[in-house]
């Protein structure tokens, strides 16, 4: 190997970089944290952010300038309130950000009052895109997370799946959901029973799902908001007594009454005579929603 006399310069330089060296483990700096506090200065103090989490601002990497500068007059660190944001939040975070994304006719609160740190932290998280906590803990950190559980919960609702029908910041649709219902419904659900040639009205209107299912949680079967008999007399009032069933076998109106409810189902002794055990709730293939050709025979096997 050929040798190769040290510069003056080198050889000054070299107690200066073991300098900064000693100064930084003298304040009880990691060899991690020293080489970091050597790139950049901050770090010498700011030791939580050596250590780089899951999520990391893009901004970061670019530099503690991105955002912060000294204030003028102040000595850093020693005076309080020496460093500030080079603009107020959200302003700062549209420097990069596309504002657009923020906007529509549904927005979420916190964007609203413009407080992005509401939900986000601006240096780095174990939690992706730099949240303060997993969803749904941090969503339940102002919707009352009582309201999310009950006897019939909407599977993305007991996942934890927020974001699988709503977006986080903005929508052109009701209640910030990622498309209109049924549209939106249609993602999981197949789309075949709710359309078949004889349709629900309320099935095919939009937000026509929310006038009988609660979207998240409930107490009744199906995230229904009423029982079965309630919710439908809760529209068709003139069917509540049954007579509807015998008049349409021209037997006269009001001379028999036909149970539609209270009694055990002949067709399926474990469940109670309802409405949906002669009427598909959504669509059918028959008039009136029946759930078979010939309806009377599910019951009355004689006929």
């Amino acid at each position: 190997m050929e040798y190769r006399p040290v510069s003056i310069m080198e050889r000054r330089r070299i107690p200066a970089i073991f300098g900064i060296l000693f100064f930084l483990y003298a304040y009880g700096a990691s060899a991690s944290e020293t080489f970091g506090a050597v790139q950049n200065p901050c770090l010498g103090c700011h030791t939580d952010l050596n250590k780089p989490e899951t999520s990391v601002h893009a901004a970061l990497t670019s530099g503690c300038e991105t955002c912060h500068i000294a204030v003028k007059g102040r000595e850093h660190p020693e005076q309080k309130d020496s460093m500030t944001l080079i603009r107020d939040v959200p302003a700062l975070c549209y420097d990069c950000h596309d504002r657009s994304q923020y906007r529509g006719k549904s927005v979420h609160p916190p964007v609203v009052i413009d407080t992005c740190t509401t939900c986000h932290n601006p240096h780095q998280s174990n939690f992706k895109a730099l949240l303060i906590r997993d969803i749904p803990g941090l969503c339940f950190q102002c919707h009352n997370a009582a309201k999310f559980t009950g006897g019939s919960v909407h599977p993305p609702v007991g996942k934890g799946l927020c974001l699988g029908c709503h977006k986080p910041h903005a929508s052109n649709f009701s209640n910030m959901l990622i498309d209109e219902p049924p549209g939106l419904c249609y993602q999981c659900h197949d789309k075949r029973p709710f359309t078949r040639k004889y349709v629900h009205v309320v099935a095919a209107i939009p937000n026509g799902c929310s006038l009988c299912h609660a979207p998240h949680a409930g107490g009744n079967q199906d995230l229904l908001l009423q029982p079965v008999f309630e919710l439908c007399t809760s529209c068709h009032s003139a069917e509540a007594d049954g007579r509807h069933v015998l008049a349409s076998m021209h037997l006269g109106v009001g001379e028999r009454v036909h149970p539609v409810g209270g009694v055990p189902d002949p067709s399926d002794p474990s469940r109670d005579l309802v409405c949906i055990s002669c009427h598909d709730p959504h669509s059918s293939a028959y008039p009136r929603l029946f759930v078979q050709k010939n309806l009377c025979t599910k019951c009355h096997k004689g006929y």
